[in-house]
């Protein structure tokens, strides 16, 4: 599962402020801190806003403390001053930390059996490495540094068919909608506004994170104007999968390239082949969620579809049968009427003594 970073969570000034007074007050205990800034007895180091503030005082050059023994804080046994980093962990770190490795997964390579500690990732051998990362690289790595934007779902029609017509490949021109299209298209900006798909968007570090999980949720469920809330909920999921996915993907390419430049070292070998072991069984996962939910979602959404159709089916019949009645008797009404009509015309023809005139061949002079 994945941890909190704290690229979900960004200190605002007060915040900041506030954290260095309780860092005097507390003398760098973090968990007292966290707790008393935030007003929350049961935040930790390891949640987003915990991470957020102990980044922020790496920033500042501070010390903290994390272990607590006897309900006070305690400091750790070896002091940050002396605890360095060696030759080779540098060289590693400085090798290996790319757009394809966070600080916390090359961190686990580095110290596999540390990293497995319970708070390794709040203690000070991580955040000296954290801080090594920070002024050697110029830029962070993109899964490490944080979004402050948040995403802005779209409000109208013509904002929101720019993106779906790039996503879909589909070209639509907002002054000549089809009544179908407009309707798929307005119900998108209902499902583009709902809660659960915006926290998780806004979760996502990176931009090429967000614009996947975006495009997949929007190619998915753009025509389907009927989803009901909770296959909505199995769609974010699908797409959050998607993401997954991707991560696990280039992850997998970058250590077997670590792999491979890692040849005749057996201990660095191990746990590499360990680790591209885990993310197989992850990425295998990852298909058998996607593959079991789009088979959920597809099965009940054509049951329900079928239905539907058998029940218009119905209604349309039984309006046909009805037009058609009333079409025969008005057919036999308007027949009845019109040989009533030429009855009475047949009628006064025969009264008509002009017209026995001119049977017999009298004109009007003769008669006279």
């Amino acid at each position: 599962m994945k941890e909190p970073t704290s690229t979900y969570y960004v200190l605002s000034k007060e915040e900041k402020s506030k954290s260095l007074e309780l860092f005097k007050k507390h003398d760098g205990n973090l968990l007292l801190c966290i707790r008393e800034l935030f007003d929350n007895p049961k935040e930790r180091g390891t949640t987003s806003k915990g991470r957020a503030v102990r980044e922020f005082w790496i920033e500042k050059g501070l010390s903290y403390r994390t272990k607590v023994r006897g309900g006070v804080s305690a400091p750790s046994s070896i002091p940050k001053s002396k605890m360095v980093l060696t030759a080779e962990e540098e060289s590693f770190i400085k090798k290996h930390y790319t757009p394809e490795l966070t600080k916390k997964e090359v961190a686990k390579i580095i110290w596999p059996d540390e990293s497995k500690k319970r708070n390794f990732f709040d203690g000070q051998k991580f955040a000296l490495m954290s801080d090594f990362v920070n002024k050697e690289f110029s830029s962070m790595n993109l899964r490490d540094d944080a979004i402050t934007e948040r995403y802005s779902p779209p409000r109208i029609l013509s904002a929101l068919i720019k993106r779906v017509s790039k996503i879909i490949m589909k070209e639509f021109d907002s002054g000549k909608l089809s009544m179908q299209d407009k309707k798929h298209l307005e119900k998108l900006l209902t499902y583009l506004a709902a809660p659960r798909f915006n926290q998780v968007i806004n979760s996502y570090a990176t931009k090429e994170s967000r614009d996947l999980f975006e495009s997949e949720y929007i190619r998915s469920t753009w025509d389907k104007p009927d989803l009901t809330s909770d296959e909505l909920n199995l769609y974010i999921n699908v797409c959050m999968d998607y993401v997954n996915l991707r991560e696990i993907e280039i992850q997998k390419q970058k250590l077997n390239q670590m792999f491979d430049e890692t040849e005749g070292q057996n201990d660095l070998t191990m746990r590499l082949t360990e680790m591209l072991k885990t993310k197989a069984e992850e990425y295998n996962q990852c298909t058998n969620r996607i593959d079991k939910m789009l088979a959920k979602l597809n099965g009940e959404r054509s049951k329900r579809i079928q239905n539907q159709h058998q029940r218009n089916a119905s209604i349309i019949s039984l309006v046909q049968l009805f037009q058609d009645e009333q079409e025969r008797k008005l057919m036999i009404q308007m027949a009845d009427m019109q040989k009533k009509i030429v009855y009475e015309e047949a009628d006064q023809i025969e009264k008509m003594s002009e017209w026995k005139a001119r049977v017999l061949g009298i004109s009007k002079n003769d008669a006279i």
